[in-house]
């Protein structure tokens, strides 16, 4: 492995910023020409940029996707650096922290995806390629929050190895989807120290399976991974045990030509992909694709089919769940080039909007990546036009409402191939040479009012103090001694009586709700006096603890 920091310097930065601004400025001149353009209503202000200083051998190369971690820091995949992988973290605010690079054994690596652990690690996985451009090797690679090297394995899993994704649960362990032709499909689970705790092997008659994504339940106990089947318009979804790797149940179907993504939910798992219906031509259509199924069962629950009507077919590329449990899918349309489709899908299937971006003819747009905001802002990024002068397309990202309205829109100079969201609300887009990054301040979802806050869970009385003990070891003193349990109470009350097993009790101090000790002074030497105690709160009241018996010196 080759390690590097760097840091790019002000004038290259504000060269990068001056280029990225005029093809901006060249693009919503363009837009503005097509009556077919539909205005944002806002436009995001850019936070920060950075790479896309070197197109040569000496830059880091296409990025490939971006991950953030819970505080906000990016790590940009990308490849190749010369014949490297690089992996290139920042944080929130555009300040560079480390780039780490791996060498492949031979020919030229590529990235593929990059997933962030709840300790601040990366890990990272790509495959190497001949001169030709057929894939060698997977490698898989974990980085630390300083971006040293933590381990690195390379799977095997066939020949002519492809990645369907990583993702990494709340553990830190990493799920790996792969596939290798005339093999079939592999789920691989590693440790955070990289020991491959379990591999799985899914199988169908009449062809392999190849990997197109992955996804974890929201409980972490599923890790369910969807794909097609070679040779054969067939989906293929399995869901696996995600402790031991054992095969639940997986789904077989003749839905179409490719299942491309899968998300979970608590009592559900979708899939999308490109549905067709009827056969021979022009009878076969095709469709962007959702099928729901039982996540306990694999029962098929309902499919949904949709394209917009002056279309001849559209195709589900990406999919992601909305914070009220909707889906949101993106993918394109075939409208004599390819545009920007997204549709948004209640639980049930119904379809709640839909929505291309712009009917204009520029050139195939194909969407990468969809996302849904907290405030319910559905956000879309890939290549998109209107084009850049010179006939290159740039990176579009788009917000829309959550009636489907456009409510924003940003560009970058160069294709975008992935997105994120930061914990402060930005949102980041990377694609092209040397892993160019722009962030942007978003606004917020305007056609939605954010939903009121729950109420307050209702006050319940504290729970009882416990292990109460008494002891005296000074004259006319008795010193108690406890364990507080409730973290609720406003107050303590010390109750005491005369002897051993009396029952006369009396309140004789009131307390902090924290106090774990105290001295009674008002005793009599040679007496034996009991005690006990409970906590309060306007709720009510506390059991008992235990009663306690000393006697004073």
């Amino acid at each position: 492995m080759q390690r590097q920091q760097y840091s790019h310097s002000p004038n290259e930065g504000q060269v990068t910023r001056r280029l990225i601004g005029a093809a901006m400025v060249v693009l919503m001149l363009l837009a503005g020409m097509s009556l077919q353009v539909g205005a944002a209503t806002t436009e995001p202000v850019l936070q920060w940029t950075a790479g896309g200083l070197s197109a040569g051998t000496d830059s880091v190369g296409q990025a490939a996707r971006v991950a953030t971690d819970a505080w906000g820091n990016v790590a940009v995949l990308s490849g190749p650096s010369g014949r490297d992988l690089a992996l290139t973290s920042y944080t929130e605010n555009g300040i560079l922290r480390w780039r780490s690079t791996l060498s492949p054994a031979s020919g030229t690596f590529a990235g593929d995806w990059v997933a962030a652990a709840p300790n601040g690690d990366f890990v990272a996985v790509g495959h190497n390629v001949t001169s030709s451009g057929n894939p060698i090797q997977i490698t898989l690679a974990r980085f630390d929050a300083n971006g040293a090297l933590l381990w690195r394995k390379e799977p095997s899993v066939g020949f002519f190895p492809t990645v369907g994704r990583i993702v990494v649960d709340t553990d830190g362990n990493a799920y790996l989807a792969a596939s290798g032709r005339g093999t079939g499909r592999f789920v691989q689970k590693y440790s955070p120290t990289g020991e491959l705790l379990w591999s799985q092997l899914d199988a169908s008659a009449g062809g392999f399976v190849i990997a197109a994504s992955l996804a974890l339940s929201p409980d972490g106990s599923d890790v369910v991974v969807t794909g097609s089947v070679s040779g054969g318009a067939v989906w293929n979804t399995a869901v696996h045990d995600a402790a031991t790797g054992v095969r639940k149940w997986q789904a077989t179907a003749a839905e179409g030509l490719g299942a491309l993504d899968v998300v979970v939910d608590a009592t559900r798992v979708y899939v999308t992909g490109q549905g067709a219906t009827g056969g021979g031509t022009p009878a076969l259509t095709y469709y962007l694709s959702v099928v729901a199924y039982d996540r306990t069962t694999g029962k098929r629950l309902w499919r949904t089919d949709r394209k917009p009507a002056d279309s001849s077919g559209a195709t589900g590329l990406r999919m992601s769940l909305a914070p009220d449990g909707s889906l949101a899918v993106a993918g394109h349309a075939y409208r004599g080039f390819l545009d920007w489709y997204t549709v948004a899908l209640e639980k049930t299937g119904a379809v709640r909007w839909e929505a291309v971006r712009d009917g204009g003819l520029n050139t195939d747009e194909i969407p990468r990546v969809v996302l849904v905001l907290p405030d319910g802002t559905t956000v879309v990024s890939g290549p998109g036009g209107p084009n850049l002068p010179g006939g290159y397309i740039p990176g579009v990202t788009t917000g829309y409402s959550s009636g489907g309205a456009r409510l924003w829109e940003a560009f970058s100079a160069m294709a975008t191939t992935w997105a994120t969201a930061l914990p402060n609300g930005n949102v980041c887009a990377v694609g092209g040479y040397d892993a160019l990054i722009n962030c942007w301040s978003v606004p917020p979802n305007d056609a939605t009012e954010p939903p009121p806050p729950p109420p307050p869970p209702p006050l319940l009385a504290p729970t009882a103090p416990t292990n109460l003990a008494a002891s005296s070891s000074v004259r006319r003193r008795i010193e108690l001694g406890w364990t507080n349990t409730a973290t609720n109470a406003t107050s303590i009350t010390v109750e005491r009586c005369l002897g051993s097993g009396c029952a006369n009790f009396a309140a004789v101090s009131l307390l902090a709700p924290t106090a774990n000790r105290w001295t009674d002074a008002s005793v009599k030497s040679r007496s034996t006096y009991s005690y006990r105690l409970r906590a309060s709160n306007s709720a009510g009241t506390s059991p008992y603890s235990n009663t306690a018996t000393a006697t004073a010196r």
